[in-house]
């Protein structure tokens, strides 16, 4: 008896660990997050690249008020982005609710749960040439707290010349820095004289491009299915490249049981509130629903 237990146990542990290999992120890639706040997952999401696809011709073909599109140099092509479409786009709320990624995002978190907080497309026609201005991403959001995580997932090869860039362990800097404008890549407007506290002071983004020697970068050749995980304070950003077959992501943004919702100087992205007041904790509010609880 006690033999045939051993057997099934063995087999069970061996499903396991293929099911993990596959889906999962290992513990170096939750230990290089935690450190230097991006790390690259190979394959996670391969079964899913199509889906998203069909996903964001739906949002192209119907943006939502917050849908943009920016010309290219040329004028010629377009650069598109849009937000919080999860609820009406099928693709994406099945992904949402049924793929790996608020799992994998927990783990990397080290979070009791992963609360989802919107998705993020970005699409560039064949041959648009645009940079993208280094940013973090938590000073455009009403969100304050440690424990959060992007996943940004290619739908199409991303070469590492192109591919976004990231300042390895800028997110324990201790620093926020002003958002600054895509279409312009200038600053928000931010008057600094009526701070009141160390949380609501903003800084001057450094010249990463005119010295990229001071700083650790990290950027891969990404395909379609591969994701990488970064933190929402980690800088990146990327100079003009073309993307000759243009170049297609999904981007969703994931927190954890610290995140509370928070006020910024300037209008904030996406500004749906979900009924929050400040300082209230996002996971109480059903447009934040948790979509995945460590067993622990």
């Amino acid at each position: 008896m006690s033999r045939i237990f051993r057997v099934f146990s063995s087999s069970k542990s061996r499903l396991f660990k293929s099911l993990d290999s596959r889906q999962l992120v290992t513990v170096q890639e939750i230990k290089t997050f935690q450190e230097q706040g991006v790390v690259c997952v190979r394959g996670a999401f391969r079964e899913w690249v199509d889906k998203l696809k069909k996903g964001v011709g739906a949002n192209h073909a119907n943006p939502s008020k917050d849908g943009e599109w920016l010309k290219s140099e040329d004028s010629q092509t377009f650069y598109f982005n849009d937000y919080f479409n999860w609820r009406r786009i099928p693709e994406f709320e099945e992904f949402v609710r049924s793929s790996p990624a608020a799992e994998i995002a927990g783990k990397l978190m080290k979070s009791e749960f992963a609360v989802f907080y919107h998705e993020h497309v970005f699409t560039k026609d064949p041959g648009t040439a645009r940079g993208t201005p280094w940013h973090q991403d938590q000073p455009y959001y009403p969100v304050n707290g440690w424990k959060n995580c992007s996943l940004w997932l290619p739908l199409t090869p991303v070469s590492k010349v192109s591919c976004l860039k990231y300042v390895g362990g800028s997110h324990k800097w201790g620093k926020w820095f002003i958002p600054r404008k895509f279409a312009s890549s200038k600053n928000y407007n931010y008057d600094n004289t009526n701070t009141t506290s160390k949380q609501e002071a903003f800084d001057d983004i450094p010249d990463i491009d005119g010295e990229p020697d001071k700083y650790e970068l990290f950027s891969w050749d990404v395909q379609p299915g591969d994701c990488i995980a970064f933190h929402m304070l980690t800088l990146h950003g990327a100079k003009q490249t073309t993307d000759i077959a243009g170049r297609q992501v999904v981007a969703t943004r994931w927190l954890g049981e610290d995140a509370t919702f928070a006020t910024r100087p300037w209008e904030t992205s996406p500004s749906y509130t979900g009924g929050l007041k400040p300082g209230d904790a996002f996971h109480t509010s059903d447009t934040f629903p948790v979509m995945w609880r460590s067993e622990q």
